[in-house]
Formats: structure tokens, sequence, C-alpha cells
């Protein structure tokens, strides 16, 4: 539940990150042209990764908010 709930955060994260990183490239696109194609595939494949630790961080505090115990997967454990 909780490896779900992580997934549906960061769908969302990466959107809203999506989103700016259009708004930064339209705003470039205005001033400098040329740079705008390259400004938007820069923030495209950054947003993936600005995404994960942003959806890791709000998933571990809405699980312990919840009163719940954050679930591991430890390999020292098996």
């Amino acid at each position: 539940m909780q490896a779900l709930l992580l997934l549906l955060i960061y769908i969302v994260t990466t959107a809203v990150v999506q989103f700016a990183g259009f708004l930064i490239s339209r705003l470039v696109d205005m001033q400098y042209p040329a740079v705008s194609v390259m400004t938007f595939l820069v923030l495209f494949i950054a947003a993936f990764g600005l995404a994960w630790p942003i959806a890791v961080y709000v998933t571990e505090w809405l699980i312990v908010r919840s009163g719940r115990k954050i679930e591991t997967s430890d390999a020292r454990a098996t």
C-alpha cells in the first residue's frame, strides 16, 4: 500500500514539476527563442530526477503523520 501511495505521489509531483518546467521554458522562449527547446528538454529530463526525492519525502511524511510505520525492505532481514 505504501508503494502505491509513493507511485501516486510521484506521478502528481512529476506533473507539477513538468508544468513548472514548461512555464520556465515559455518564459525563456520569449527572451531567447534559440535556447528555448534546449531549456525545455533539460527541464523535462530533470523533472523526473527532481520529483523522486520530493515524492519520497512527502510520502514518508504522510505515513508518519497517519501513525503508521514505514515499511522498508532490509536485505539483512532475510
